[in-house]
Order: C-alpha cells, then sequence, then structure tokens
C-alpha cells in the first residue's frame, strides 16, 4: 500500500514529511521537483508539492470579443505567461500517482486550498478526487501534523470545493468580460488599443473609495469656535475645554468668553471612576491586518505574507481565518512554557504559568475551517527571522499572552470648573492596573494624562480664557486597513483576497497613496463611466449577493452550478446593456483629465493602468486576458509587452527569476515569475547588458554583465561572498 500526500509547497510537503516520517524521510527528485518518501505504521508514505494552483481557467476556443462563456481547466503554464515553473511539478505528480493506492490530500484547509487539491488530482492524475482523503490542520507543528494523519477525513470537504471552483468560475466570466469590454470601448472610441481592467469585487470597492472621494470634494468646511481655559495649578498647566465641544456663532463665542473672564472660577465637581478593560479578543486576519498596519505600517498584503511564512515555519497558526476562538484542546500551558524560553516573553509566561486555570479571552466571530490566529509554542532559530517578520511574531504572541491575563483597570478624572456660570471640563487619565498592557501595552494607544487632586469649592487660578476659530473637516480618506474593515462590512471579497484586490487597484492605477488612499482621475472616470451606464458592474448589493450564494454552497445549501448559472445569466444583461452603450462609455473613459484623448493616453500611462498596443499586439490582447480574482485578486487585466528575460530558476519555489523594472523609479531588478506567491526578488547592478550564464552560486543565479568592451560575471545575491565571480 502507497499513499501520496499532495501539499499545497514545497516547504510544507518538506514539513509533512519530517514530522510524520518514523525515522528521516528520504528526500528524492523528479526533474527540479523534490518530494519525500518514508514509512509509517508499515505504510510506504511519498509527500510531493504541488506549487499553488496547477491549473487555472482558460477559453476552449480563441475568441477574441465578448462574452465568452465556454471555459476549461487548463494547465497554469497554458493559461498564464510566465508559469513553466509548474509544469514540472504537474510532471512530477502525473509520475508520482501511478505508484499510489491511496491518496490524502494535505493542502491549505480553506477553498483555494482545497481548488488546488481537487484539480490536481482530477487533472494531474486523472483521479477521481471523490476517492481521495483529507489531512485537516491549522498549524505545521509536528503535534499538529500527526493528529491530522490519525484523523483523516474520508473525503475532501466538496463544500469547499465547490464554492471554490464556483469562485473562480465567476471571477473569470466577470473578470474577462468585463475587461474586454471596457478594453473594446476604448477601440470602439478612439480606433486604439488600450487596456483597461474590472471584475466582480474590484469594482465595488473601487466605487466606495470614489464615493469617498466625492465626499471629499463637494465638502464645504462650516466655521466654528471652541473656547478653552488656561489654567495653573502648583506650578504646571493645565488646558480646560468649554462644556459645549463647538460654538457655531461667533457673537457667542465671543459673550462666552467675555462673561467667563469675570470670574470667579472655582471647582464645581470632581469625578473620578474606575473601569476595567478587558483584554482584546484573539486575532482573526483582519484584525491582525488593521493591528499591524497601526503598528508597524504594513499594507494588508504584506501582513498576509509575513503571516504566511510564519505559518509555513510552524511558528503560528493557519492565517486566514475569520475566528476569533481558539480550539478548546489546545494546550495553552505547554505553549506558554515554551514561549518562556524567550528572554522577551519570559517574565510574562511565568507569571501565567503561576495560574491554577489558563482561560483566553475570546471574540464572538467563529470559522469552520480554522481557529484565531495563534503562536504554536514552535520557537524561531536565532537570525531566522527577518525584522519584518519578527515583528509580525511580536504582535501574534503578545496577543496570545494578553489573552489569558488580568483586565487593565483605567481611571478617569473629569473636574468641572465653573467660571461665572460657564463650565469648563479638565479631564485626566491613567492606568492604575497594568493587567494584560503588561504584555500587550505597546501596541496600545492609552493616554496617561495624570490630574493633580481637586477639591469641590476650591479656587482655580485662571491665566487665560481664549476662543479659537476652526472648520470643520472632510471626511478622511482610507487607509489601506480602513479598506480591508469596509469590505468586510459590506460582505465582498474574501478574508483570503480583499488585500489582493486592494494591491490590483493601485497596480491598475485607479488609486494612489499608501496611507491615506486617494482615487485618480482614472478611477473616478471609470467608476463614473460604469455607474451612469450599467451600474450592476460597481454594485456592492450584487456582488455580496452572489458571495453568499457562495457561502451557501460551502454550507450545502446552494448548488454551484445553478449559482454558475445564475451568475451567468445575469452577466449577459449586463453585457447586453454594454454593448449597447459601448460607444459612450468608451468616449467618457477617453476624458480621464477634462482634455480629452491624447492627454488621457498620457495620464492612464503614467499611472500605469493603461496600455496602448499596436495593430500587430491586437490578437495577442484577448488570448492573453486573465480573469482570476478568487485566488489572486487578479480582476481580467490584459497583459501585453515583450516576454522578459530569463536568468535562471528561483531557488525558493522553482518558477522563473526574471528581469523586471520598478514602473516609480524604471530601475530594472530580479523577481520570481510566480509572484506574488513567491516574494523572492533581487538587485541588479542598473548598467550593461544582462546575459543568462546558465549557473548558479549560493542557489542564486549567475549573470554577465557586457558594458563598454568589457564582460563579467556576478551572482544576483549581492550578499555572496563571491559576489563577483571574475572578469572575462
Amino acid at each position: 500500500m502507497v499513499t501520496l500526500i499532495i501539499a499545497e509547497k514545497p516547504n510544507v510537503a518538506r514539513k509533512i514529511a519530517y514530522a510524520l516520517a518514523e525515522g528521516k524521510p528520504v528526500r528524492k527528485t523528479i526533474g527540479k521537483v523534490s518530494y519525500y518518501e518514508f514509512t509509517r505504521d508499515g505504510k510506504k508514505v511519498i509527500v510531493a508539492p504541488a506549487v499553488g494552483h496547477l491549473f487555472s481557467l482558460a477559453p476552449k476556443t480563441k475568441t477574441y470579443g465578448y462574452p465568452v462563456f465556454d471555459i476549461e481547466w487548463v494547465p497554469v503554464y497554458v493559461a498564464e505567461k510566465g508559469k513553466s515553473y509548474a509544469k514540472d511539478y504537474i510532471k512530477a505528480l502525473a509520475t508520482l500517482c501511478k505508484r499510489a493506492d491511496e491518496f490524502v490530500v494535505a493542502c491549505d484547509y480553506d477553498t483555494e486550498g482545497e481548488v488546488i487539491g481537487y484539480t490536481a488530482l482530477k487533472y494531474a492524475c486523472g483521479v477521481d478526487p471523490s476517492k481521495a482523503k483529507r489531512m485537516k490542520f491549522s498549524a505545521l507543528t509536528k503535534k499538529d501534523l500527526l493528529k491530522a494523519w490519525y484523523n483523516l477525513e474520508p473525503t475532501i470537504n466538496f463544500g469547499m470545493a465547490d464554492a471554490g471552483i464556483a469562485r473562480h468560475v465567476l471571477d473569470w466570466y466577470w473578470g474577462v468580460n468585463l475587461s474586454r469590454a471596457l478594453t473594446s470601448a476604448i477601440k470602439r472610441a478612439s480606433g486604439k488599443w488600450m487596456v483597461l481592467s474590472t471584475g466582480r469585487v474590484q469594482g465595488p470597492t473601487l466605487k466606495f473609495l470614489v464615493e469617498r472621494e466625492k465626499e471629499i470634494e463637494n465638502f464645504k468646511p462650516t466655521p466654528y469656535w471652541v473656547i478653552k481655559m488656561l489654567l495653573e495649578k502648583k506650578g504646571e498647566k493645565y488646558t480646560a475645554n468649554y462644556e459645549k465641544d463647538k460654538i457655531w456663532d461667533e457673537e457667542e463665542a465671543k459673550k462666552i468668553v467675555q462673561e467667563a473672564k469675570k470670574g470667579p472660577a472655582f471647582v464645581e465637581k470632581v469625578e473620578v471612576k474606575q473601569q476595567q478593560r478587558k483584554p482584546p479578543v484573539p486575532f482573526d486576519l483582519g484584525t491582525l491586518q488593521r493591528e499591524a498596519y497601526s503598528a508597524f505600517g504594513y499594507s494588508p498584503k504584506k501582513t498576509l505574507e509575513l503571516a504566511q511564512r510564519l505559518y509555513e515555519r510552524g511558528l503560528s497558526s493557519y492565517p486566514r481565518t475569520s475566528s476569533q476562538k481558539l480550539p478548546k484542546n489546545l494546550n495553552f500551558r505547554s505553549i506558554i512554557q515554551n514561549l518562556a524560553k524567550l528572554p522577551e516573553y519570559k517574565p510574562l509566561a511565568h507569571a501565567l504559568l503561576g495560574k491554577e486555570r489558563l482561560k483566553p479571552v475570546e471574540g464572538r466571530k467563529e470559522d469552520p475551517a480554522h481557529p484565531a490566529i495563534y503562536p504554536t509554542g514552535e520557537l524561531p532559530k536565532p537570525g531566522e527571522l527577518t525584522k519584518d517578520e519578527q515583528n509580525l511574531y511580536d504582535l501574534i504572541v503578545r496577543r496570545f499572552l494578553a489573552l489569558f491575563m488580568e483586565p487593565a483597570v483605567r481611571e478617569t478624572m473629569k473636574v468641572t470648573i465653573n467660571s461665572n456660570d460657564h463650565r469648563f471640563i479638565l479631564s485626566g487619565a491613567r492606568t492604575v492596573k497594568e493587567g494584560w498592557l503588561k504584555a500587550y501595552g505597546k501596541y496600545v494607544n492609552f493616554d496617561e494624562v495624570i490630574l493633580p487632586a481637586f477639591k469641590e469649592g476650591e479656587p482655580v487660578k485662571v491665566i487665560q480664557i481664549k476662543r479659537e476659530k476652526k472648520k470643520t473637516k472632510p471626511p478622511a480618506r482610507y487607509s489601506p486597513a480602513a479598506v480591508i474593515k469596509k469590505m468586510e462590512d459590506l460582505g465582498i471579497g474574501t478574508k483570503a483576497t480583499r488585500a489582493q484586490i486592494l494591491e490590483t487597484l493601485y497596480s491598475r492605477g485607479y488609486i494612489e497613496g499608501k496611507k491615506k488612499i486617494k482615487v485618480t482621475p482614472l478611477g473616478m472616470k471609470v467608476v463614473e463611466a460604469l455607474e451612469k451606464n450599467v451600474p450592476d458592474i460597481v454594485s456592492v448589493e450584487l456582488t455580496k449577493a452572489f458571495e453568499e450564494k457562495m457561502e451557501e454552497i460551502m454550507a450545502g445549501k446552494a448548488k454551484k452550478d445553478e449559482v454558475i448559472e445564475e451568475s451567468k445569466e445575469q452577466l449577459i444583461k449586463i453585457l447586453k446593456v454594454f454593448k449597447e452603450k459601448e460607444l459612450d462609455i468608451g468616449r467618457m473613459l477617453l476624458e480621464t483629465t477634462g482634455t480629452g484623448v491624447s492627454t488621457s493616453k498620457t495620464a492612464a500611462k503614467k499611472a500605469g493602468a493603461v496600455k496602448e498596443l499596436s495593430e500587430e499586439e491586437e490578437r495577442d490582447v484577448q488570448r492573453t486576458v486573465d480573469g482570476k480574482e478568487g485566488s489572486t485578486g487578479d480582476t481580467g487585466t490584459v497583459k501585453t509587452g515583450k516576454k522578459p528575460l530569463v536568468i535562471g530558476k528561483c531557488p525558493k519555489c522553482g518558477g522563473d527569476l526574471v528581469v523586471r523594472y520598478n514602473r516609480k523609479t524604471g530601475k530594472r531588478f530580479v523577481g520570481c515569475s510566480n509572484w506574488p506567491k513567491c516574494d523572492v526578488t533581487y538587485p541588479l547592478l542598473q548598467r550593461g547588458e544582462i546575459i543568462p550564464t546558465n549557473k548558479t552560486c549560493c542557489g542564486a543565479p549567475v549573470v554577465k554583465i557586457r558594458e563598454k568592451g568589457r564582460e563579467y560575471e556576478v551572482c544576483v545575491d549581492m550578499k555572496c561572498r563571491d559576489w563577483k565571480k571574475g572578469k572575462k
């Protein structure tokens, strides 16, 4: 009996093999793909990896218009350029499955992981997915993986698989067809090919950003006045605010100041209250992304990538979760005992270990697939983590420790000062009992305003009473973290895709600004054109309705094919209206800057969202259109341009390392073709011709640099001791 376990990624396959093997697993290769063999309970076991999605959707026949609905699953390297590395993994699985009698899917336990396992079995192995068993785990520790192995589920989760497949199909339908429609509209209005994109979630997300932009643009500030009292006690100065926050009439403000100045001022009332502050609830992904943005300025996408790396190292649990509850059978004491081995957590952990019972605070939200995010108790090796990874690990650990600690106690002090029957409020606040703040206080912004003792009736020494003119401010622009929260609140996108949707809007040139998001003229015009002519494309309600349908598929309350058909019918109606108004839409899109076609092209190119194509590229435009939104966040971008220079293979995932150019600076660098799933990059010298050598050094490729009549070889990893390999 031979069991083949399919993991989602190479490094996860290695983790599983080393956890399950009785002894050390044997590493073998098929071509460039590593897999592992070992025995367990008398069985021969093979663990082989996918590398994310090995199969993707593409049209059955080449078509160049819209709508198109006749699609099929094909190898990802056929559907998308730059993913030739997947061919090796498909070949490896196809070879190994012939040796297997039993199949186990061990991909991430979510809709995307289920689709990866389902399609790998069906299309790479030619195996009926219903014949496969399922390993379900939320952390890559040996304990968790052994538990999953001894508690195999009899089949994969077909509710999740069907929901994931439905999402891919819907996102392809909407992303490809709508992007083709927009491109066609530009072509019809201008006679030239330029590329725009939108998608099922991207459109509604951009819409609410545009709505905020319009609120800001249309906002008219209103003047108001605030009144403040500057007082002194024991040589220290304090500021008390008038009991009304805003005075809308200047004459009224003047009168209040004049009357209050007459005094006398005395303490009318002193109120001191103490309030318990319970520890924060465990992290779900959205909360982690918001906290990481607040603490470190990390974008939601970066936070997810960092959390995924910590998970793959076995240091924290699976990050793509909406749960705020920890597993009931989790050994809290064991995790805390291990965390106590790290000096920065030792005092906190020892204090908790002295408790008879460890009961965490939990939130309301649940996720049927995974618990809240927690540290596993496995510890990072010295120097293993980058600074950013260490920051996020610290955030997760401290949040976890805080869950078991006592409430903090905050004391507030409100002093009401009466001056000629006008009242001013002096406020103070301080922490009187740290409680959980000992662990998590560095990430919490509590103001410490300590006031001296005041007694009711005592006179107050007033230095000054003055009025200040202010103006109301427009609503604040969304931060990246606030966009993710808004998407959650609206019920659009998923915990796994929201961050990528936001990055897509940046890459299309629809939005700009990393801290405060501003919609560009191009983004404004896209929403304006769609909202005026085909509002359903940017309808939050329609997108939310289909999100709910996919939740119903997962729960077994709706059928995949029926939801897909309903979505298709809805889209056909939308595209019919679009075709009727295509010329009007195209003309509106060409007015991006309000100065006509020529300026519009310049602005759009500068934004990086619109590209003009030659007639020779016209057919290639719609042949290479990529409509995936569900798994990658991409939304129907038409890809164009020269084939990038491949200099070697990625040491992390096996993808192609290609020469890329920074959109803002124009500088060249090396990046993995499997981005964003793989984040490997290397800097490059900015001068000279780059020539691949097919050589490697310390795992990284060696390239030849030719400039001014001389040639020399360098390793692209500039940290390498043998960076410069020699001159010719």
